[in-house]
């Protein structure tokens, strides 16, 4: 557990909640990915459960808030559906119940269509539209998690604007 040019530590705890400010200095994380990452790095369970504990009771650690930014984020980035969020809130250790309530405040039917059909506008311009390009534009869609509903309702309207 000794980081090159450190001294260890002689507190788990403090050493603990340190290695935790390291991490959230980087960016936000929920609370299963710095357990994780505390229990890699050789501290007991009680320490991390005491850190983490701790943490949470300062706001650093908050898991609905971090869903909240990582949703926010992924969607101004671009544009993700919800099936690609969730998969990716479940990876963070996200709770299945609170990633349903984030998404539902967060990503409305109409701007999970509005997104795709954005995507598949601004990719279609740059390639002519015959049926391989169509099948590679679905699968973009898939990959990016919009909804097998969600992918038919905008290629339908993407051949429909092709062909007016």
């Amino acid at each position: 557990m000794r980081r090159k040019g450190r001294p260890e530590a002689e507190d788990p705890m403090q050493a603990a909640r340190e290695k935790c400010l390291r991490l959230l200095a980087a960016r936000a994380r929920s609370a299963a990915e710095l357990r994780q990452r505390l229990r890699a790095g050789g501290f007991a369970e009680g320490v991390i459960e005491g850190v983490l504990a701790d943490l949470a009771a300062a706001g650093l650690v908050d898991d609905a808030e971090f869903a909240r930014a990582w949703v926010a984020s992924r969607q101004a980035a671009g544009g993700m559906g919800r099936e690609r969020l969730r998969w990716e809130l479940r990876r963070k250790g996200v709770s299945k119940e609170l990633i349903g309530r984030v998404l539902e405040e967060a990503v409305s039917e109409e701007m999970e269509l509005g997104q795709a059909l954005a995507l598949a506008r601004k990719r279609l311009t740059r390639a002519p539209q015959d049926a391989k390009s169509l099948a590679r534009l679905r699968r973009l869609l898939l990959s990016r998690g919009f909804g097998f509903g969600t992918v038919e309702m905008v290629m339908r309207r993407v051949v429909s604007e092709e062909e007016s």
